[in-house]
């Protein structure tokens, strides 16, 4: 990707995304720098301290630009987006992706500066950085973070420490303890945190993008989710006319794991929102957005609705008359898997389906679904989902097809999951 970095002022770029700066210049991109504004007194050494940074960072020195607006007067307007551009053309910096100051900030040059970009580069994947000095948490909503490990922290403070006109002004509050705020919310020490939104360029640069971030849970979901809602829809015991009065102790469990993952991992809220399958709204908000499926029709009359909807490549069946557990079933070739019992009736094994695919009723949104023979597998796939870290090969089929049915196994001894069948 060609990556334009911009900055209010000469230090921005480096204090919100140095860490990401390094990875991208370390894994091959082009990437730019822009500082949008000179400082009356001090501009010279200002540029000076920008180029030494730059070059720590990775940046070649020719692809570090100067846009030389006034400090405190930047403004959004048909003569300022021009000049970007201008800047940038004859610089080839044509960007795929924009780095850039988020909109929720206490500072005019931070708030103007968003709005320039996204004015001047149309059609582009922005991730937006936010400045600890000024940044407004309570608005700021981060879905990709870039791991601050040893070597790339170290890197970052040597890039902080060319600007050695502002040591004075950066200590005024602890850049280290605000991203170590944000990285123990995603299970890592420290972190670079940002918010993403994609125009409309191609879906590969925002795929790209999104893997970028290295947390595991943020590149599973946001490129479902995106900024939208997720309503869980799960089964209900004893729903009259259920084949079965299936237990769902197991279910319930997963489904507290999801939802945590969720409260303590998304911003600024969670966007998952659940529904008993016989809830009055259910079919409703399975027309209108992104679906999780939680459990099927053998313990819920109500899920054989939902279970209609699409194609289906593997269902949960149960004999007639019930002589055991339920096991899932393929339409394609007629295989069924069945939970392995021990001599005692303990269950050693247990099959399950994760899948997904485009919702019938609304091309924008998914349907997910969730299910096992028995609950034990059903809260597997739930496991899975509120942490992805454990299974990428999963999470990368997943989120890489757009009509993908995962049957896997999974055993009582060490709730290890195998992947058994991929259909697509």
């Amino acid at each position: 990707m060609l990556v334009l970095a911009i900055g209010a002022h000469p230090d921005d770029v480096e204090i919100g995304a140095a860490g990401l700066i390094a990875k991208l210049c370390d894994d091959g991109h082009d990437v730019y720098i822009l500082v949008l504004t000179d400082e009356e007194a001090d501009g010279a050494r200002r540029r000076e301290e920008a180029q030494r940074s730059a070059k720590e960072l990775g940046v070649q020195e020719d692809r570090l630009l100067f846009a030389a607006f006034g400090d405190g007067h930047l403004r959004t307007n048909k003569d300022s987006v021009a000049r970007i551009r201008c800047i940038a053309a004859a610089a080839g910096a044509n960007p795929d992706l924009v780095i850039v100051h988020s909109g929720a900030d206490s500072h005019n040059d931070h708030v103007e500066a968003n709005s320039l970009a996204r004015s001047a580069f149309r059609g582009c994947v922005f991730l937006y950085y936010s400045i600890y000095l000024s940044g407004e948490q309570s608005t700021f909503s981060p879905h990709v973070f870039i791991d601050l490990s040893k070597d790339r922290a170290a890197l970052k403070e040597r890039a902080l420490a060319a600007h050695r006109s502002q040591v004075s002004r950066l200590s005024q509050f602890d850049l280290v303890a605000y991203e170590r705020k944000w990285g123990s919310r995603i299970g890592l020490d420290r972190v670079e945190a940002l918010e993403i939104m994609a125009q409309n360029k191609s879906s590969s640069v925002f795929e790209h993008t999104i893997s970028l971030s290295e947390s595991p849970f943020h590149r599973f979901w946001s490129p479902i989710v995106g900024r939208s809602n997720i309503s869980l829809l799960y089964a209900v015991q004893s729903t009259r006319g259920a084949a079965v009065d299936w237990p769902t102790a197991d279910e319930a469990a997963g489904r507290d794991e999801l939802r945590r993952s969720f409260a303590a991992s998304w911003y600024p809220r969670s966007p998952l929102v659940e529904y008993a399958s016989d809830h009055p709204q259910a079919r409703d908000v399975l027309k209108t957005g992104h679906t999780l499926l939680v459990g099927s029709g053998v313990n819920s009359a109500a899920f054989h609705d939902y279970q209609d909807h699409g194609p289906s490549r593997w269902s949960v069946e149960f004999e007639v008359p019930r002589t055991g557990h339920a096991y899932l079933y393929s339409h394609l070739n007629g295989r069924s898997l069945r939970p392995a019992l021990g001599v005692t009736g303990e269950l050693n094994s247990d099959f399950g389906l994760l899948a997904k695919h485009a919702n019938p009723h609304s091309g924008r949104h998914w349907i997910l679904r969730a299910v096992g023979a028995t609950g034990f597998a059903t809260r597997a796939a739930l496991s899975f989902m509120a942490n992805p870290s454990g299974y990428p090969d999963l999470a990368r089929i997943l989120n890489a097809e757009e009509d993908v049915w995962v049957a896997f196994e999974v055993s009582a001894s060490d709730l290890g999951l195998r992947i058994v069948s991929v259909d697509k």
